[in-house]
């Protein structure tokens, strides 16, 4: 049996795109591997490619799905098909470095606590030799990447370099939700419930270079207001457990990324999370105090060094906040020290 098994659903992938990613997979230092490649009823360009790469590497394994059932139930089809001991995601339009699977499965054998993990990945948009950026995330402790969950689902575990062990997945009977409403949020809801059964890490090194491509034909781009509202339904899912029904998406969603505009509004609902979340028992509550009292700190730091009179009410912010005394005078002493520089 393979030590690795490749998973990757194809879709009408531009011809170029799935050549460049097939070669990076074939192509790895560390041979002992199969490709799972489910084909997603398509009778393309795309298709004929996948057939003709099978026909030559017989460590490519093509699934045909005989119609077209969307990327989280091909994905659950292939794992059902996976026989190495680690699945590793990987994208048709996306390329590996050919020591991705060397370093990521020394990573997991050295660290067996880790039941899934990310690694960093190059951003390109349509010329892979010009890098545009690279995603260099630092896996936090396991509580505090709860509670970012329940946030946003921030570039920590970049989908295309995930490795999972594939004992974790079917012991625990994980597998991508296929319901509509996660649709295109299909990562991140797994996330959210793989972090329950087990450790999430990341290996710290780059193996991936990532398609960041604005072509039409990147679902990203295609179905950028859909993503949104599938993203917004995984929200939903985890503040219904805290009690909560109602709330502003956006003001949810830029609480921990980013800069942020001074807004009292985000003191007030950092608070209701955390009466609510002191009665349902969800989070570790010292955590989130911290994590809160963190955010507040930057949005507040923020406001003091980048905008123009944020406070035209401090004492009247002050007197409902007292902590914010300490964000100031950290925010003012920290802005004057740069000055004087």
């Amino acid at each position: 049996m393979p030590l690795v098994s490749f998973l990757m659903s194809n879709y009408k992938t531009p011809p170029a795109y799935l050549r460049r990613a097939l070669d990076s997979m074939l192509g790895q230092t560390m041979p002992d591997f199969e490709a799972v490649v489910i084909n997603d009823g398509v009778k393309d360009e795309s298709y004929e490619i996948l057939l003709e790469y099978a026909a030559k590497d017989q460590r490519i394994r093509l699934i045909e799905n005989e119609k077209n059932l969307g990327l989280p139930a091909s994905l659950n089809r292939g794992i059902e098909q996976c026989r190495g001991k680690y699945i590793a995601r990987m994208d048709t339009d996306d390329i590996c470095y050919p020591d991705r699977l060397e370093k990521q499965v020394e990573y997991m054998e050295r660290n067996p606590e880790v039941m899934f993990a990310g690694a960093w990945a190059d951003i390109f948009e349509e010329n892979e030799n010009k890098i545009v950026k690279t995603w260099k995330p630092s896996m936090p402790s396991k509580e505090e990447y709860r509670i970012r969950l329940l946030f946003a689902n921030d570039p920590l575990l970049i989908h295309p370099t995930v490795v999972f062990r594939s004992s974790f997945l079917f012991e625990n009977e994980l597998r991508y939700s296929e319901q509509p409403i996660f649709r295109f949020s299909e990562d991140y809801e797994m996330w959210t419930r793989c972090i329950e059964y087990g450790n999430a890490g990341i290996l710290e090194q780059t193996v991936l270079k990532y398609r960041m491509s604005q072509s039409e034909n990147r679902i990203t781009v295609r179905y950028e207001q859909e993503m949104k509202r599938c993203i917004d339904n995984v929200q939903k899912g985890l503040l219904k457990r805290l009690g909560i029904s109602e709330y502003d998406p956006e003001l949810h969603y830029r609480l921990l990324s980013g800069r942020k505009t001074y807004d009292l509004k985000y003191k007030t609902w950092m608070e209701t999370i955390r009466r609510r979340n002191d009665k349902a028992a969800i989070y570790d509550s010292r955590e989130l105090k911290r994590l809160f009292h963190e955010r507040w700190y930057h949005i507040v730091y923020y406001a003091i060094a980048y905008e123009k009179n944020p406070f035209k009410k401090t004492k009247y912010f002050l007197s409902l906040y007292p902590d914010g005394y300490l964000c100031l005078m950290n925010a003012f002493f920290t802005r004057k020290g740069r000055k004087n520089k």
